[in-house]
């Protein structure tokens, strides 16, 4: 059966909804529920279409400056944007903002990474550019007052959504998972991300102490709601249920099937070394002095993953992923794209001459969990292609 995609069947009516940029919409301007996936999988620049390109480039710190400098070589290197991005396209921005600390603690995303991005986006399109986030261990509207988005907001002319709740809407939507998803059927999603042309998944450079590494592909539990999938003391524990090392590694890849990711990046300028936030007392700030761009999340992932010491073709129980499957092996699996450094086209900006210059080892304090003594690593069934190859549509 034809995959179909909603359309808008009016102009949606937009206001400013507070002082924060929020923007409120219609009730009447989207349906409940859409057939398969928020948006098309595109793959013009990528894993269908040859190795996908993954830019490494050297930024030591966070002066707007060098970040812009650093971000725009990086977008070069990929080949620019504009395969991806039309005028007038919509952007939706989700940086990591686990937590209420600032870039420089090794936590969160920076927001001079993102003002960097913007400048680019706004190079192709003058739609609108949404930063949106639903934090884990904080609540995201303080986040975005106490670490500088409110700012950047009012300077670039940008707006502020929390994912965990359905403003500017009365309820959720939801989607149903293509392929019917691993752990999840469906999944609810705050309806500003149905009108979304071109998602940005922007993370940070960490280890985790679950899923091994949280980088643009994990960064997407911040994509569906704490309303439905855990209580704010309890972060979004739905996602994990009684066996996560079985269940995490498979609702990474049911968001990511749900929502695809069209631009990857990771902030590397600081990382976090011992566990994915400060609430782990092993963690702590690591200087890479990298940022890393890529059209292909699971590449930009595997390239994090080799820059932080590790292997990202591994599986339980080797590390990162001793206690948990590897997410990242699941997605290529499914073929959201390539782990092997062989099949990903690297592109590394001025006066890097290997990558493996570049390699710094991150140590994890994992997290103890009592995992049957069976227990082992289960190939999933390839997703892609050929059924979305099947029904998507290329931008």
């Amino acid at each position: 059966m034809k995959r179909k995609y909603l359309l808008l069947t009016g102009l949606l009516i937009v206001a400013c909804f507070s002082w924060l940029g929020i923007e409120k919409f219609p009730e009447t301007g989207l349906a409940e529920t859409i057939s398969v996936g928020i948006r098309p999988f595109a793959y013009k620049s990528g894993y269908l279409l040859g190795p996908p390109v993954v830019a490494v480039v050297r930024c030591t710190s966070y002066n707007p400056e060098e970040v812009k400098k650093a971000v725009e070589e990086a977008v070069s290197l990929i080949g620019g944007l504009d395969d991806i991005v039309r005028p007038g396209d919509r952007i939706g921005i989700k940086p990591n903002l686990t937590t209420d600390h600032p870039g420089e603690s090794g936590v969160t995303t920076h927001p001079e990474i993102i003002s960097a991005l913007i400048d680019c986006l706004r190079k192709i399109t003058k739609g609108e550019i949404i930063i949106m986030e639903g934090s884990g261990g904080a609540d995201t509207m303080e986040v975005f007052k106490n670490q500088g988005w409110v700012k950047l907001c009012r300077k670039k002319g940008v707006k502020l959504v929390d994912l965990n709740h359905p403003a500017p809407y009365a309820d959720f939507g939801t989607c149903r998972v293509p392929g019917g998803g691993l752990v999840f059927q469906e999944l609810a999603f705050n309806k500003i991300l149905k009108g979304i042309d071109v998602f940005v998944s922007a993370a940070k450079l960490k280890v985790h102490e679950l899923a091994g590494v949280t980088l643009c592909l994990k960064n997407q539990f911040g994509s569906v709601p704490i309303e439905i999938y855990g209580k704010p003391e309890r972060a979004k524990m739905e996602l994990h249920g009684e066996d996560p090392w079985y269940r995490v590694p498979r609702a990474i890849n049911d968001i990511n099937l749900a929502n695809p990711i069209n631009l990857a990046l990771i902030d590397g300028i600081i990382g976090l070394e011992g566990g994915a936030g400060l609430w782990n007392e092993a963690a702590s700030p690591k200087k890479s002095g990298v940022i890393i761009l890529g059209k292909n999340a699971v590449a930009v992932d595997a390239v994090g993953t080799i820059l932080m010491g590790y292997n990202p073709r591994s599986d339980y129980p080797v590390e990162p992923f001793k206690v948990s499957e590897n997410h990242l092996r699941i997605a290529c699996d499914l073929g959201l794209g390539p782990t092997d450094l062989n099949e990903i086209e690297l592109k590394l900006g001025k006066g890097i001459k290997r990558l493996s210059d570049l390699v710094s080892f991150y140590s994890i304090s994992y997290a103890r969990y009592e995992i049957p003594t069976d227990f082992r690593p289960e190939k999933v069934n390839r997703l892609l292609p050929p059924e979305i190859e099947k029904q998507k549509k290329f931008r």
